[in-house]
C-alpha cells in the first residue's frame, strides 16, 4: 500500500509538469515556425513580441510565489493553483493557434496574437510556479524528493517526446493540407489533455504545509514566514546560492529555447532534411535516461557537480552535430541525455536553496524561492525567442525560399549549435561560485553533504 501511495504521488506530481510542457514544447519548437511560415509574420516582429511579453511578465513567477506563500485553503497552499490556472491554460492553448482572419487586416491579426500570447504567458506562470513550490511539502524524505523531481522530468520528457515526434504529422493529417486548420485542431486536443492532467494532479496530490515547521522545530529553529513582499525579496536576494542558481537557470532556459526554436530550421535549411524533423524531435525521449541517472549520480556527486558534468557533456554533444547526419543524431542523443540530467538536478538544487534559507537564514518562503524555474523559463523564452528571431533576421532568412543564402545558414547554425554551447559553458563557470552543497546545516538534508 505504501509503494502504491508513493507511485501515485510521483505520477500525479509528474502530471503537472507534463501538462505544462506539452504546450511549452509546442511553443518552443513550433510557435516561431508557425508564425513565420504559416501566418507569414516577420521573424523580427515575432522575436520582439517574445521579448516584450517576457519583459511584461518576467517576474510574475515571484508574484505567484508570494501568493502561494500567503494562500490558506483546505486544499493547501500550492495545490489549488493547479485547478485555478490549469483549466485556463488549456483554453489559452487552444486560442494560441486560433487566428481569425479579421477581414485580412494585419493590424488586427498582430494585435490578437499579441494579446493571446501575453495572457497565455501570465496564466502559464500561475499553473507552473506551484509545481516546484509544492515539492518540500509533499515529503520530508530527501531521497523521495529527488525521486519526485526525477519522476517529474521523466513524465515531462515522455510527453514532450511524443509531442515533438507527432505534432507535424498530426497537423498535416488533421488539416488535410491546410496547416492553419491543422494547428488549430491539434491545439484543441492538446488543451484538453492539459486540463485533464492538471485535474489529476489536483485530485491526487496532498501537501503538508507543516512539514517545514516540524523539521525546523526538531532542530530548535524558529522559522519566519508570511513576510511582506519587501522582506521576502530582501531575504531572497541575501540567499547567495539562490541568486547564483537564478542566473544559471535563466541562461539554461535561454539556450534551450534558442535550440528548440531553431531545430526545425536547422534540419530544414542546413541539412535540407525536413523529413527528419519528427524523428529528431522525438529523440527528446532519451532525456529520460538522464532523469533516471540523477538519483544515482546524486549519491556519489554533489548536486552542483552533477550539473557541471551534464552541461559539459551537452556541449560535447552539440559540437558533434555539424559533422553529418549520423553525428547529428549521435550528438543530439548525447546532448539530450545530458540536458535530462541537468534539468532534473536543477529542480533539486532549487529545493536545496529553500532548505538553505530555512537552516541558515531561518526564513520559510518556499513560494518566492521556488519561482526560479518560472522566472528563468519566462526570461529564457523571451531572450531565447528574441535572439532566435533577431539572428534569423540578421541572416536574411526568407520564409518563401526553399534554399537559404549562406548568411542565413550561418545564422541558423549559430542559433542552434554554437550559442547554446557558449551559454552552457558559461553556466559551468558561474557554478564554481555555488557552494550550497557543503555550506549549510547537513541535518536539514543529509544527502547534500554526501
Amino acid at each position: 500500500m505504501k509503494n502504491w501511495h508513493l507511485w501515485k504521488q510521483r505520477v500525479s506530481y509528474g502530471a503537472t509538469d507534463m501538462a505544462g510542457n506539452l504546450i511549452w514544447q509546442i511553443v518552443g519548437l513550433y510557435l516561431l515556425f508557425y508564425y513565420t511560415t504559416v501566418l507569414k509574420i516577420s521573424p523580427a516582429f515575432v522575436g520582439t513580441l517574445f521579448l516584450v511579453v517576457r519583459v511584461i511578465d518576467a517576474f510574475d513567477g515571484l508574484f505567484f510565489g508570494y501568493l502561494i506563500d500567503h494562500t490558506h485553503s483546505k486544499y493547501g497552499k500550492s495545490r489549488p493553483y493547479f485547478l485555478w490556472f490549469g483549466i485556463p491554460l488549456g483554453l489559452l492553448t487552444m486560442l494560441l493557434f486560433f487566428n481569425p482572419s479579421f477581414g485580412g487586416s494585419k493590424v488586427f491579426q498582430l494585435t490578437w496574437i499579441s494579446i493571446v500570447y501575453t495572457l497565455f504567458s501570465l496564466v502559464y506562470s500561475g499553473a507552473n510556479t506551484p509545481i516546484t513550490a509544492i515539492l518540500p511539502a509533499l515529503t520530508n524524505d530527501p531521497d523521495e524528493r529527488t525521486n519526485l523531481a526525477s519522476a517529474r522530468m521523466v513524465m515531462t520528457n515522455i510527453g514532450t517526446a511524443v509531442i515533438g515526434a507527432i505534432s507535424l504529422p498530426m497537423v498535416a493529417k488533421l488539416g488535410g493540407g491546410n496547416s492553419q486548420l491543422g494547428w488549430s485542431i491539434w491545439a484543441v486536443i492538446i488543451g484538453l489533455v492539459i486540463m485533464a492532467l492538471f485535474t489529476v494532479a489536483f485530485l491526487n496530490l496532498h501537501e503538508n504545509d507543516e512539514l517545514p515547521v516540524e523539521e525546523a522545530e526538531a532542530e530548535g529553529i524558529q522559522l519566519q514566514s508570511h513576510l511582506s513582499v519587501k522582506d521576502s525579496l530582501k531575504g531572497a536576494i541575501k540567499n547567495k546560492p539562490w541568486v547564483i542558481l537564478s542566473i544559471c537557470f535563466i541562461l539554461l532556459q535561454t539556450f534551450w529555447v534558442i535550440r528548440m526554436q531553431t531545430a526545425v530550421y536547422y534540419l530544414t535549411y542546413v541539412y535540407r532534411r525536413a523529413d527528419l524533423v519528427g524523428a529528431f524531435n522525438g529523440l527528446i525521449i532519451v532525456a529520460v535516461l538522464g532523469n533516471l541517472a540523477v538519483p544515482l549520480l546524486s549519491k556519489f556527486m554533489k548536486h552542483r557537480n552533477v550539473m557541471i558534468v551534464s552541461l559539459t557533456t551537452f556541449a560535447i554533444g552539440e559540437a558533434l552535430m555539424p559533422m553529418g547526419v549520423t553525428f547529428l543524431f549521435i550528438g543530439t542523443v548525447v546532448a539530450t541525455i545530458a540536458m535530462g540530467a541537468a534539468f532534473s538536478i536543477s529542480f533539486v538544487m532549487i529545493a536545496d536553496t529553500v532548505e538553505y534559507s530555512r537552516s541558515e537564514m531561518h526564513i520559510d518562503e518556499p513560494g518566492i524561492l521556488s519561482s526560479v524555474p518560472m522566472v528563468g523559463a519566462k526570461l529564457g523564452m523571451g531572450l531565447g525567442g528574441a535572439l532566435a528571431g533577431w539572428i534569423l533576421s540578421w541572416g536574411g532568412f526568407n520564409a518563401d525560399a526553399k534554399v537559404q543564402g549562406a548568411k542565413a545558414v550561418t545564422a541558423i547554425s549559430t542559433s542552434f549549435i554554437w550559442l547554446p554551447v557558449i551559454l552552457a559553458l558559461g553556466i559551468v563557470v558561474i557554478l564554481q561560485f555555488y557552494k550550497v552543497d557543503c555550506k549549510f546545516n547537513p541535518n536539514f538534508w543529509t544527502n547534500l553533504s554526501a
